[in-house]
């Protein structure tokens, strides 16, 4: 331990003799470990930290499977996850739950917030205590059961105070009076429906909707019993699944089974683009690892005579090697401790651009494990860039540096190898990360170009979700909804309005089975389906969707009147092939609506930008009136967001207890479908061009000293006729030599690993040859620039002083 100290008191003294060298290599490490930081920081929140429940291992989701209609997703009917529940036994607790928003009125200013609806024995399942009073259980299930909430921390800081007597207190909820019983804590969070959740109630089974084992809305998690797999458990719940399939055969024909840990379901297509990003910023902390192994090479040219010495004096060269170490693995400590401060700097610039549908991000900290991860980096780091400075150094022919003028001699064909290695590696590495972001910037490019299949420019949106307990009837939402139309209509700027649900690029969906009359009933579990959107007349002029052929709705669609439908073009690509679908007949499964199919539109990409449009068929508001709506308010101004509060005040003069939420405009809603895309492809991106400029520094770094350490090999040559452009095309051929192997290990890399990157790709190949020619150009290009500067330089050398150089 002492001979460590000794290596590291004088690993300090050395440092101090060279503060500019010191403060470079610190500084390049540190640009290293403080993005890998900052990256990993964001793993481990994400995908490494356990959730925080009890035994959080052991949290499952249930997950319901029907091939025929290629969804690994389904939800549950109430009744189901009933059977379910009571059938099983494997499971310790299971629980269901689905998300859900209300109108919190009673202030003077009414607030739309979310909630989840949720079977009395989630908490359980979750196994969370609560910070004031009790929280849901399964009496609060009953049928008939006393209408109660759990609010969370957040909502009893930000509504009531934090005051302490806030149980037994009524909040009203949907013009809906119920009792505070408890208060979550602080730390709470239920992501798997939002991390933002103001309140919890309870399933009530007497519901419209919840005595159908058709009515398929309800998600289920669960918790397994000590000893239980993941497996034997599945195995379990499909053996009641097969039950339930022989007992209900109409609504539970073909379907399975499939359970997932929570944590693992929680992050989903997350993980991927994390680990490339690790992997990106793992390739940039590389590429400094090779600079400053760089800088260490040329160092260690100047330090020959000190080594040979120290040899001399007894010293071995395992001595030698362990002492340089210990030097390396200080800068790259030093750089690691800087790279914190960098991390923290990395991290508050990552919040104010990660999408918002990460889940867990703010929990993003610097805790123990990533300090571990930085510490582990830092030494890690040191070592790779140490070792072959510190193995070349220990080699050297320590007669030739005791010479006079031996300097040189420190310096042969073993030091130069070396760093044409560090260099071709720093190109290759290079590569493959640009490959990558320019893969990444031509999908996301792609992506913004495509076509929504509706104008989002001049269009405001806003929700409203009209309460039940004021508006019970059809009648009353199609009311309130037509004479909003009306009113927002007369509104100076306004072009045309109309209500949709659910709103395209939402994240919300609305899927209904149907029949074609002219067809033969399909057997049980084989029934078609397709996505539902309820409008009113003027939505295909407000959202600018074209009409394909016949009509669209129009004021006549009364209640009461003949019900019709419109279909999109992939509904009649898929459904009606070769067939004219203008006049076809169809029953929906909601409400068992028959309509004739009126119109044919084009396709929306409604659930994202980078997927397709789905068969989709539009049904009237006024024949099945929905309480949950969208507005789309198309306006003459560039500017729609300026109608917001015109908006807002003809909401309040109809209804003042109705709040507005959600309001953003359609241009606002596309851009939040492609945030992921831009976050990858920014990353990536700003990696890349940090990895290419060190590179360029890099080789620039490699000729320069190459050129001065052959300034009299230069002389000589100038000296027996050889011209500038001789001495330029000798520079530069070596190094674009260097350069073109690091190209070529590149893309034969870049070739092998983008292919991990194509889920994240959209209408671009992994193997896209123009980005990999245009990459592999750009970076023989940047190469040559970094080659041409020291050899130009090499070319003014004066014969006679480059022979009095050594």
């Amino acid at each position: 331990m002492m001979m460590f100290w000794q290596d590291v008191k004088f690993g300090v003294r050395v440092l101090l003799k060279s503060p500019g060298f010191a403060f470079v290599a610190v500084f390049v490490v540190a640009l290293g470990i403080g993005a890998n930081t900052a990256i990993f920081s964001v793993v481990n929140a994400v995908l490494l930290r356990p959730l925080p429940f009890d035994a959080p291992e052991r949290l499952v989701r249930v997950f319901g499977t029907n091939p025929q209609r290629n969804s690994f997703s389904r939800p549950y009917s109430y009744l189901n996850f009933s059977d379910l529940r009571a059938q099983n036994g494997s499971l310790e607790a299971l629980a269901a739950y689905s998300g859900t928003s209300a109108a919190l009125s009673g202030a003077e200013t009414p607030e739309q917030i979310t909630g989840v609806l949720a079977s009395g024995d989630i908490f359980r399942v979750l196994k969370t205590k609560p910070l004031l009073g009790r929280l849901l259980s399964n009496e609060d299930e009953k049928p008939g059961g006393s209408p109660v909430v759990v609010i969370s921390h957040g909502l009893w800081q930000r509504r009531f105070g934090s005051d302490p007597n806030v149980l037994g207190r009524q909040i009203r909820l949907d013009g809906r009076e119920r009792e505070i019983i408890g208060v979550t804590p602080a730390d709470f969070r239920f992501e798997f429906v939002t991390d933002a959740a103001d309140f919890w109630t309870p399933i009530d089974p007497q519901a419209p909707g919840f005595q159908s084992r058709g009515a398929i809305f309800l998600e289920l998690i669960g918790r397994l019993k000590p000893g239980v797999s993941l497996q034997q458990a599945e195995a379990d719940m499909l053996g009641v699944m097969g039950r339930l399939q022989q007992a209900y055969p109409n609504p539970n024909a073909g379907i399975g089974i499939r359970l997932a840990g929570a944590r693992e379901e929680l992050v989903g297509d997350l993980r991927p683009t994390l680990l490339v990003l690790l992997g990106a910023v793992g390739c940039v902390l590389l590429i400094a690892c090779a600079n400053v192994a760089n800088l260490l090479l040329a160092r260690a040219a100047g330090r020959g005579r000190e080594i040979a010495v120290r040899v001399a004096l007894g010293a071995s060269r395992g001595r030698i090697v362990r002492q340089l170490l210990t030097e390396s693995t200080l800068l790259a400590c030093l750089g690691g401790v800087l790279g914190l401060l960098f991390a923290v700097w990395g991290v508050s610039l990552l919040s104010s651009f990660i999408p918002a549908d990460v889940p867990r991000f703010d929990e993003t900290s610097l805790d123990l494990r990533v300090l571990g991860f930085t510490l582990a980096a830092s030494v890690v780091t040191g070592v790779l860039f140490g070792l072959a400075p510190a193995i070349h150094s220990a080699r050297l022919d320590m007669n030739d540096a005791l010479k006079e003028g031996g300097r040189s001699a420190t310096e042969g064909r073993g030091g130069n190898h070396v760093r044409s290695l560090l260099i071709i590696a720093e190109v290759a590495l290079s590569l493959m990360l640009l490959v990558g972001a320019g893969l990444l910037i031509k999908s996301f490019v792609r992506l913004r170009n495509t076509d929504p299949g509706f104008n989002p420019q001049n269009t405001l949106t806003a929700s409203l979700s009209l309460a039940s307990v004021r508006y019970e009837k059809d009648e009353q939402i199609t009311r309130f909804y037509d004479q909003l139309i009306e009113r927002l209509r007369a509104l100076p700027g306004v072009e045309s309005v109309a209500a949709v649900a659910p709103l395209p690029l939402s994240g919300n969906g609305i899927s209904f089975s149907f029949v074609l009359l002219d067809r033969p009933e399909p057997p049980p579990g084989q029934g078609l389906s397709a996505s539902a959107r309820f409008i009113t007349p003027d939505y295909f002029r407000a959202m600018g969707i074209p009409l394909r052929r016949g009509r669209v709705f129009t004021d006549q669609e009364k209640a009461g009147s003949p019900p019709v439908l419109v279909v999109n073009e992939a509904f009649a690509r898929r459904y009606l092939p070769g067939e004219e679908p203008l006049g076809k007949r169809m029953r929906i499964g909601y409400n068992r609506i028959e309509g004739e199919i009126v119109g044919v539109v084009g396709d929306v990409r409604g659930s994202a930008l980078s997927v397709p449009g789905s068969p989709e068929y539009y049904i009237p508001q006024s024949h099945a009136a929905w309480s949950d709506m969208s507005l789309v308010v198309r306006t003459g101004t560039s500017d729609p967001a300026s109608l917001t509060p015109a908006l807002r005040g003809v909401v309040r003069e109809m209804d003042k207890d109705q709040p507005l939420y959600e309001v953003r405009t359609m241009g606002a809603l596309v851009s939040r479908s492609v945030s992921r895309q831009r976050f990858s492809m920014t990353l990536i991106g700003v990696f890349a061009a940090l990895a290419l400029s060190l590179a360029a520094v890099g080789i620039f770094s490699v000729m320069s000293f190459l050129v001065a350490q052959r300034t009299h090999e230069i002389g000589i040559r100038m000296a027996l006729g050889a011209q500038g452009s001789d001495i330029l095309r000798m520079i530069v051929g070596h190094g674009m030599t260097l350069t073109l192997l690091g190209v070529g290990l590149g893309l034969a890399g870049a070739f092998a690993l983008t292919r991990l990157m194509s889920s994240l790709l959209f209408g671009v190949s992994a193997t896209d040859p123009v980005t990999f020619g245009g990459v592999a150009a750009l970076l023989a290009a940047v190469a040559l620039l970094a080659c041409y500067v020291p050899a130009r330089r090499a070319t003014r050398v004066d014969p006679m002083v480059a022979l009095r150089h050594e």
